[in-house]
């Protein structure tokens, strides 16, 4: 059955939030640039990327520092109770959660071409050729960002969760700046086709897509969670968005709110575009060359996107699939293929006499896929990855 837009997200409002930013994040930005344009930028992007105690560096322009050392605090709204119940979910699931991301999340922003276009046009997600490294380190900065929030502490005052959003939205306020500004992006963003870069139902789009269609991914992979996991898992996203500039008025406050927010953006969004193609590709190239290598796998990145999209593509009637260029890719042996993969690692239907059997095989594969992606990030590109040891044992990761 066709989805019916929620008249609280109607194409009305979404369309005004299409056209609204992030003023607060902005004028630091353009503060920075007044003086020398691009040099000042280009630092802050390097100390954004290379320094993860921002709070305490004494070498960035006094405004960063300023907007890294205050209003760092949860806002009145935030559950406490519901924050550890979130945080306890990823304890618990967090290999399979960087999955979904991986080959559910990531496609469905690409589905959307002002997103898709954002991010074809700054580059840091394009690779050239065979080379996926600038796609491998932006995965692994996106998962570092998720296990920052999600770890225990991550949301405390001053915690790496807060940190690692408020550098999202300093990057998000950047990227804006360069590719409004003509002397950096001479080709010119078009503003009527595209709405503003990096817009509040852009962002509002995002964090759905990390927060309740994950959690719906989790049940396409057998697992079963309460109403009040869920719920509280969308919580801690708004969360997320107090501290990227999201307005309040996206806020879902339940998890059904969250998942019909989702769709509405990518009913209202979703468009074939060569820079959706060409960013997808390059995320089942890179998945390809790091963890299933070979002709007789190497299709299975593209077999679990289009399992993880299809539940949405079922909900707004279109095929994603064929939106992003994947859907005539895999013929019917490569299908039936994929299922007895999908079956392998254990999502499988009514197997509850080998319940525990399935949980331990789906988790060692889920950690598994983290794993080797983060390996090859540090063998490629040498640079930091954190995650906490409490999480680690409970993942059974090195």
């Amino acid at each position: 059955m066709k989805y019916t837009m929620n008249k609280k997200w109607s194409k009305e409002f979404l369309e005004e939030m299409s056209l609204k930013t992030d003023p607060f994040a902005e004028l630091i930005i353009q503060e920075i640039a007044l003086n020398d344009d691009f040099s000042s930028l280009r630092n802050l992007f390097i100390k954004l990327n290379t320094d993860n105690n921002l709070a305490d560096s004494t070498n960035l322009p006094q405004s960063v520092i300023n907007y890294f050392n205050t209003n760092n605090n949860l806002p009145e709204w935030a559950n406490l109770e519901k924050i550890k119940i979130a945080q306890n979910l990823f304890l618990e699931h967090g290999p399979e959660i960087a999955l979904i991301l991986n080959y559910k999340a990531l496609p469905l922003c690409y589905a959307c071409k002002n997103g898709a276009k954002v991010l074809a046009t700054t580059g840091r997600l394009i690779s050239n050729g065979n080379d996926t490294s600038k796609m491998m380190r932006r995965l692994l900065e996106t998962s570092q960002m998720v296990i920052n929030v999600m770890s225990e502490g991550g949301l405390t005052s001053n915690g790496k969760g807060i940190i690692s959003v408020k550098k999202v939205r300093l990057y998000h306020a950047a990227i804006r700046y360069f590719l409004l500004n003509p002397k950096f992006n001479p080709t010119k963003w078009d503003t009527i086709n595209f709405g503003q870069p990096i817009n509040q139902e852009e962002m509002a789009g995002t964090l759905t897509a990390f927060s309740a269609l994950v959690i719906n991914g989790l049940n396409q992979l057998g697992i079963k969670l309460t109403e009040e996991q869920k719920d509280s898992y969308v919580h801690c996203w708004n969360i997320v968005g107090h501290f990227i500039g999201l307005d309040p008025k996206l806020y879902p406050s339940t998890f059904a709110e969250g998942w019909d927010l989702g769709i509405s953006i990518i009913q209202r969004n979703q468009t074939e575009s060569s820079d959706g193609k060409f960013l997808v590709n390059s995320l089942i190239k890179n998945s390809q060359n790091y963890f299933f290598k070979g002709e007789l796998i190497d299709f299975l990145p593209l077999y679990l996107t289009n399992f993880f999209i299809q539940d949405v593509s079922d909900s707004i009637e279109v095929n994603l699939a064929k939106v992003l260029g994947i859907d005539d890719n895999l013929n019917f042996a490569k299908k039936i293929t994929g299922k007895l993969f999908l079956k392998l690692i254990g999502i499988v239907e009514d197997v509850e006499e080998h319940s525990q059997i399935v949980k331990k095989i789906l988790e060692k594969f889920s950690s598994n896929h983290l794993q080797e992606l983060i390996n090859q990030q540090l063998k490629v590109n040498n640079v930091e990855f954190f995650i906490p040891d409490s999480l680690k044992a409970n993942w059974n990761m090195n």
